[in-house]
């Protein structure tokens, strides 16, 4: 199974202290990265929002975006009629001690401190309640981003099948191709043992002389390539098929098989092989922009 990293998610719910909209996307990153924006007088729940949105993913840059309207009795600022009346009460005092003429007018005291009590402060008074609102609307739009996140991963793992078919294709190509120009290629081999160490002794028991057949050899021949390179394959069918999304682990394979190409270029000269190796890697290259979007 593969899952995408890039997806987007949205949801909405309406309560009796306002409606909120939750509006999220992801993209592609090496890591699990999370950033949410709410407003001001959410704030506080930014954590618990990403907190509970770690749990859903393994890697993959995530931007949520909180949205709220508050209902009309927690945006209004409410006068605390006490502190009002104290302020006054003082006020009145002083007043009189100086034997001022002037009206003392209510109005002017609502800037002092205490008396205006914010929205704010009637929000985090229902801080539970919103909360877990909040995180009913956010499981909602990550229900959403994961299934898309989830239908992305299908198409992805659709093209896969197909490349890591066409790929193996070659791998028995360049195998088949190998084993009918064997015979050639270790008579040239011969040839250029025989001129490499011509300055030592010929004898096929020398040492010196079965010390650089092997070095040699083993810059040759390129069944153990072919052979990893199958079995590399295998693996990474296993794991595209494995029920949890292992972009990783695909990651590596590719690399691992890339390496073995890169191998069996670097050792044969026979035209055709290498034109299935020039292809080859091609294929690899296309599965690998693909597996970058995968978590």
């Amino acid at each position: 199974m593969l899952v995408s990293m890039t997806g987007h998610g949205a949801a909405n719910g309406s309560f009796d202290w306002g409606t909120i909209t939750i509006d999220m996307h992801s993209v592609n990153s090496r890591y699990k990265d999370v950033t949410v924006r709410c407003p001001r007088e959410l704030s506080m729940l930014e954590n618990l929002i990403a907190e509970e949105l770690t749990k859903h993913f393994e890697r993959g840059k995530v931007t949520v975006n909180v949205y709220a309207s508050f209902a009309p009795n927690l945006k209004m600022a409410k006068i605390n009629g006490q502190v009002l009346a104290n302020y006054f009460d003082e006020l009145m005092a002083i007043h009189g001690r100086l034997k001022l003429l002037e009206e003392i007018q209510l109005e002017l005291l609502l800037n002092l401190p205490g008396v205006l009590e914010q929205p704010e402060a009637h929000i985090f008074d229902i801080y539970e309640k919103i909360s877990e609102d909040i995180l009913s609307v956010l499981r909602q739009a990550i229900s959403k981003w994961n299934e898309m996140k989830r239908l992305e991963g299908d198409h992805t793992a659709s093209f896969v099948t197909r490349a890591i078919d066409d790929y193996e294709s070659l791998i028995l190509s360049i195998e088949k191709e190998w084993n009918e120009a064997f015979d050639e290629e270790l008579e040239n081999f011969r040839r250029k043992i025989d001129l490499l160490l011509s300055g030592n002794a010929q004898d096929s028991g020398d040492t010196t002389y079965l010390q650089g057949v092997a070095v040699m050899a083993d810059k040759w021949d390129i069944k153990e390539e072919i052979t990893r390179s199958k079995s590399h394959i295998a693996k990474f069918r296993e794991t595209l098929n494995s029920p949890s999304s292992e972009g990783k682990k695909l990651n590596f394979l590719l690399q691992e098989m890339l390496r073995e190409i890169n191998t069996i270029a670097s050792k044969v000269g026979n035209a055709e092989i290498r034109w299935h190796v020039v292809e080859g890697k091609c294929l690899l290259e296309q599965i690998r922009e693909q597996i970058q979007n995968v978590e």
